[in-house]
């Protein structure tokens, strides 16, 4: 049965029903705010972090000395806004 079939026979069965019945089924939802788009900066830094991380990755996938735990993750954040700060990944 397809949704304006169920929808008159609960009209039918129910009428006090029926306005908020026809509220609810119309209803699409929430709208879905657009994705904003990520800045240069944020394009950057977050390359610059990914890098930065990859590079103080050991190869049995823990981090190296110095880079464990939460100041280790504090230590490559500030590394990699000064690398965006300079404007990106030099060759």
């Amino acid at each position: 049965m397809d949704n304006d079939k169920l929808m008159q026979l609960l009209a039918a069965m129910n009428p006090e029903l029926a306005p908020i019945l026809t509220l609810l089924m119309n209803d699409d939802g929430p709208e879905e705010k657009p994705k904003r788009k990520p800045s240069a900066y944020n394009r950057r830094y977050a390359a610059a972090y990914r890098r930065i991380k990859r590079s103080k990755t050991l190869k049995n996938g823990n981090m190296a000395k110095g880079y464990t735990g939460k100041r280790g993750h504090n230590r490559i954040v500030k590394m990699a806004h000064a690398a965006a700060k300079k404007g990106g990944r030099k060759r």
